[in-house]
């Protein structure tokens, strides 16, 4: 229709059903105490809040491996190699499965390394990308920098990157 998806279409028809039966929820229960409001206003209400909530949920959200070195004061260490144990129960579950290797397996050991880099070396490697290539290993420079989707779901893969992050020292 005139170039809007269907989808984008269906949404837009799902926060306004949505927004109009809590503006009638809001409404029901101004008359149940007596609060009088007009019900043009909590239909509107409601919908505003539902598009709001929506627009809110769909922006990026940002962790801390993010953020440039020494943006976070006082942060010491948050994860440790304590959670590469960790990483062998969530391999298990994602073998042969290139979407949760993504998620389980390959993001994980990525914020590991990116980790490592900061505290060791007080680089990040979206900052300063050429200093970072430098300092890692080339399979952890691809674990960092790929595309999603880029290994596929492998044990051999998973140690590669191990052994090449704990080679990663000060």
């Amino acid at each position: 229709m005139n170039g809007v998806p269907a989808r984008k279409l269906a949404a837009a028809a799902t926060v306004v059903f949505l927004g109009l039966v809590l503006g009638g929820l809001g409404f029901v229960v101004s008359l149940l105490y007596d609060a009088g409001m007009p019900i043009a206003v909590c239909m509107v209400g409601g919908v505003v809040l539902c598009a709001a909530g929506t627009a809110l949920s769909r922006l990026p959200v940002e962790d801390a491996g993010d953020l440039a070195p020494d943006s976070e004061p006082g942060a010491e260490q948050r994860s440790s190699f304590g959670d590469l144990h960790t990483l062998q129960s969530r391999f298990v579950g994602a073998v042969g499965d290139t979407e949760r290797f993504e998620d389980r397996v390959r993001r994980p050991l990525a914020e590991l390394a990116a980790e490592r880099l900061r505290q060791l070396h007080r680089v990040d490697h979206r900052a300063q990308p050429e200093r970072a290539q430098q300092l890692v290993h080339p399979v952890v420079w691809e674990l960092l920098t790929a595309p999603r989707g880029a290994f596929p779901a492998s044990r051999a893969q998973t140690e590669a990157w191990t052994e090449a992050i704990e080679k990663l020292r000060g």
